[in-house]
């Protein structure tokens, strides 16, 4: 597997606002509840201790997402935050602004958020158990020569999100036990992950 936590895609990034504490409410939610699991974190036993999992959801503006290697706080307030403004997958590009970096996955939720405008959650999580039992769970899932961060995987997500049912529930193959999970509501998007896991166990 190629290495975590590592921004493949062009950033340019500049100094910004941080979002409004309740706008990210929800986010910090279910990040928590994430992070409890496993899901989210930085813990050296997996991956040399790289931070992994990160959350966004839509705003006018593009979407706010977690900020790079924020894995391993326990909790993050709005200073953790990017704000993803602008994107080309094809130019392999993001404009982003706010007090932090995004996180090295932006691509794939700029990807969702540029296919659909039904998507304004996009969960991303590390989740080994559910991640080796997608084939077993019928769950869809990107090639496992495409990795993440990059206009490939960002392709591969869009096309099995393109006419898929929301909450859409996907493995990146060749993405070390990374799972993605997109809605409509926040609460979707986590309920529908945490059910995965348990049919997992």
């Amino acid at each position: 597997m190629q290495e975590e936590g590592v921004t493949k895609f062009q950033l340019h990034w500049q100094a910004g606002d941080a979002p409004a504490p309740e706008f990210i409410r929800e986010l910090e939610s279910w990040r928590t509840r994430l992070r409890a699991i496993g899901g989210i974190g930085a813990d050296p036993r997996r991956y040399g201790s790289i931070g992994f999992g990160n959350l966004s959801r839509r705003c006018p503006e593009g979407f706010w997402i977690t900020g790079t290697q924020t894995g391993e706080l326990a909790s993050l307030g709005p200073q953790h935050y990017s704000l993803v403004e602008r994107w080309d997958i094809d130019a392999n590009t993001v404009w982003a602004c706010g007090p932090v970096a995004p996180s090295s996955e932006s691509m794939s939720h700029a990807a969702l958020y540029d296919l659909r405008p039904d998507i304004h959650w996009v969960f991303h999580a590390h989740l080994p158990e559910l991640w080796k039992r997608a084939a077993e769970l019928d769950l869809p899932r990107t090639p496992a020569d495409v990795e993440y961060g990059t206009p490939a995987m960002a392709a591969a997500v869009r096309d099995i999100a393109r006419h898929a049912r929301l909450p859409v529930l996907l493995s990146m193959t060749g993405h070390e036990d990374g799972i993605l999970v997109a809605g409509q509501q926040a609460d979707d998007c986590g309920e529908t992950l945490l059910r995965a896991i348990a049919r997992a166990s």
